[in-house]
């Protein structure tokens, strides 16, 4: 709620102004206390210690939470890492196997072919 100040009717009890709703100014009334008091804009209100204490224990849980998010995405970060590993070395290791297998084929063929020719040298002989 926007509020402004007013130049107070007992200075010696209130203060120089006292602070009221815009909505409950009545000019026929009330006087506009200072140059910066504009019905325009609102007032600033400094606040209170329990107001700055109940931030000051929303910061320190929010830091808690960012600490916990910061350990959890690391904690994530290791298992990813790992997990890459893990798949790099399944990649290799299924390239091998596969290496192996065109190798072992070639040389099957190699010597299915050679079988096959060796009778047919003996026979034009």
């Amino acid at each position: 709620m926007d509020t402004i100040k007013i130049v107070s009717t007992d200075p010696r009890t209130q203060g120089p102004f006292v602070v009221i709703n815009k909505s409950d100014f009545n000019p026929d009334v009330h006087e506009l206390y200072g140059d910066d008091n504009d019905l325009g804009a609102p007032t600033e209100r400094t606040p209170t210690i329990a107001e700055l204490l109940a931030a000051r224990d929303q910061l320190l849980e929010r830091e808690r939470e960012l600490a916990t998010e910061k350990d959890r995405v690391a904690e994530q970060a290791r298992a990813n890492e790992l997990e890459a590993h893990r798949l790099r070395d399944e990649a290799v290791s299924l390239q091998l196997a596969k290496d192996a297998a065109v190798a072992q084929s070639q040389v099957a063929s190699a010597t299915a072919t050679a079988t096959a020719e060796k009778p047919a040298k003996a026979a034009k002989a």
